[in-house]
């Protein structure tokens, strides 16, 4: 996994970059060598602000840690870093299940219909699809939501809402504001 830090502020000691490296490297066996790694070292008043977030594939891992000695943020970071990728891959695991599921519950279907070919499909309207696009919705917070909307460059970004289960869509507003939309 490739690292790049980032500075602000304050200018981190060597030894602190190779050590916070090794500590990532530990993911090595979870994220292959095409992960991208952006860590943010930020001094704020008399705190420390370590800020980690990995591209890897189509999914966005951000932690951030603050604390007013730098060692500490550091490892509080690597241990939440560890807590999102297990419940990342709870979730994986859950969604491979349903959709296994689903998927035999619709073959059955089927094999029970006469006539497998005769599904309903609706009549041709004048609207025109140029493009569809599948998507798949991970539970993040919305101001994940908003920076993963800004980092990809939409104006919305569609997710489930880790608060309350719920499918949202945030969107950038005319006067530079967000808002969002939740499904009932």
């Amino acid at each position: 996994m490739r690292v790049i830090f980032n500075e602000r502020k304050f200018q981190a000691k060597d030894s602190f970059k190779e050590k916070f490296a090794a500590k990532l490297s530990k993911f090595d066996k979870i994220f292959d060598d095409n992960a991208e790694a952006t860590a943010t070292l930020s001094l704020i008043k008399d705190t420390y602000v370590v800020e980690l977030t990995i591209f890897y594939k189509d999914t966005i891992f951000r932690v951030e840690e603050a604390d007013a000695d730098i060692w500490t943020a550091m490892d509080e970071l690597m241990e939440n870093l560890k807590k999102q990728i297990r419940k990342y891959k709870t979730k994986i695991e859950n969604k491979i299940k349903k959709e296994a599921a689903i998927q035999e519950t619709f073959e059955a279907f089927l094999e029970d219909e006469e006539e497998k070919d005769t599904l309903y499909l609706p009549e041709e309207t004048e609207f025109t699809v140029a493009r569809s696009k599948v998507i798949s919705l991970k539970p993040m917070f919305v101001d994940e939501a908003i920076l993963q909307m800004n980092l990809l460059g939409h104006s919305f970004f569609a997710f489930r809402n880790a608060e309350n289960d719920g499918i949202s869509i945030v969107y950038k507003r005319k006067d530079d504001k967000y808002g969002i939309l939740e499904v009932e």
